[in-house]
C-alpha cells in the first residue's frame, strides 16, 4: 500500500513538472503585428526590443501570463512578453497566402505584415481606413502611466 501511494505521488509530481515545463525550450511565433520585449513582467517595464508578426522565438521560462523568450532571428533580443501574443503554430505570411485560417486571421485583429494587408486591400471588399487611423495613434508608456496615476486608476498586473 505504501509503495502504491509513493508511486502515485511520484507520478503526480513528475506530471506537474512536465506541465510546468510544457513550453520551455519550444519554438513559438509572434501573433501580433509587433510585440515589445520587456525587461520584466510588469506592463510598464523597460522595452528591450520589438519583434514582428510571425517572428520565431525560443521559450526560456514561463511565469503565469508572461513568457521569457529569446528571438531566434536576433539572439541579442531576450526578455518577457505576454503569453497570449505567442502561438506554437508556425506562421507564414506572403502576398495573398498565410498559414493561418480565416478565423485565426480574424482573431489576430489584422496582425499581419504590410504585404499581406495590401493583398487583402486589392480585393476591394475591405476598408481598413478606420483601423489604420487607430493603429497610427501612439501613446508613450510614460504618458499612459501618468494618466493612470492622476486618475487614481489601478495599474493592472
Amino acid at each position: 500500500m505504501k509503495r502504491l501511494m509513493l508511486f502515485t505521488v511520484l507520478c503526480l509530481g513528475m506530471a506537474g513538472i512536465l506541465c510546468a515545463q510544457s513550453l520551455t525550450g519550444r519554438t513559438m511565433y509572434v501573433t501580433t503585428k509587433t510585440i515589445e520585449i520587456k525587461k520584466s513582467t510588469a506592463f510598464f517595464a523597460d522595452t528591450l526590443g520589438t519583434l514582428s508578426y510571425g517572428a520565431p522565438v525560443s521559450v526560456l521560462q514561463e511565469n503565469g501570463k508572461w513568457v521569457r523568450i529569446k528571438s531566434l532571428e536576433a539572439p541579442e533580443i531576450s526578455g518577457w512578453v505576454a503569453a497570449a501574443s505567442l502561438t506554437t503554430k508556425r506562421i507564414i505570411a506572403s502576398a495573398g497566402k498565410t498559414s493561418a485560417s480565416a478565423n485565426e486571421i480574424a482573431l489576430a485583429g489584422k496582425g499581419f505584415n504590410q504585404e499581406v494587408e495590401n493583398a487583402y486591400k486589392q480585393s476591394g471588399t475591405l476598408d481598413y481606413a478606420a483601423i489604420d487611423a487607430m493603429e497610427a495613434i501612439q501613446i508613450p508608456n510614460g504618458q499612459l502611466l501618468n494618466f493612470l496615476r492622476e486618475g487614481h486608476l489601478a495599474q493592472g498586473e
